[in-house]
């Protein structure tokens, strides 16, 4: 599983994805943005394709579901035929089903199918977070720039939604799977962590 830098750079054939991947305000953007900072991963959040749905279609519509996933795993296919390393976020809930019928589970199979199919490596790192920690992150500042959740309450609601339902806390059913609980480590503490497992 683990391999190492210079190999990776000798074979032109294979490449890296990871994905950092877990409930809202739990990081994922901040750490994935250090991770490319450190290695040179080229980096692809949520809001990319997001904001360029949300302008045209309501949220929790068909069309902004279909049009998001669609965007999504285009995008991802052209990156995995291009053989580029990237680090990538996805908000991961496993009782999610959107409205194409697609549930998160299922679709983080097709994103890891379609990287391994042109040889590339995917790497999940579900980050976890305390309660406590993910209210108190949600409405921090750095979550304006993309318009992202920033209502406590709302917050509450969603750490409180019964398992099965919106489940926030079980992992994705894929195979390079690292879960890291960064409630009280930094994002350059997370992503040394994750240099180290991935051996980068």
């Amino acid at each position: 599983m683990k391999k190492s830098k210079k190999s990776s750079k000798n074979n032109r054939s294979k490449f890296n994805v990871v994905i950092f991947y877990g409930p809202f305000a739990v990081g994922k953007y901040t750490v994935a943005n250090e991770f490319h900072k450190q290695t040179g991963y080229k980096l692809y959040h949520n809001h990319h394709t997001y904001d360029v749905v949300k302008d045209l279609f309501d949220r929790g519509t068909l069309s902004m579901d279909r049009l998001c996933e669609k965007l999504r795993l285009d995008i991802i296919e052209e990156i995995s035929k291009a053989k580029i390393n990237i680090v990538m976020t996805h908000a991961y809930s496993a009782g999610y089903v959107s409205k194409t019928g697609l549930s998160d589970p299922a679709y983080v199979k097709k994103v890891e199918s379609i990287i391994e199919k042109t040889g590339g490596i995917v790497y999940f790192i579900h980050l976890t977070a305390s309660p406590k920690v993910l209210l108190k992150r949600v409405s921090g500042n750095s979550r304006k720039k993309f318009n992202k959740l920033k209502d406590v309450k709302i917050m509450r609601q969603i750490i409180n939604i019964k398992k099965g339902t919106k489940d926030w806390t079980t992992p994705a059913p894929v195979k390079n799977n690292f879960e890291i609980n960064n409630s009280k480590l930094s994002p350059k503490q997370v992503v040394k962590i994750v240099r180290k497992l991935i051996n980068i």
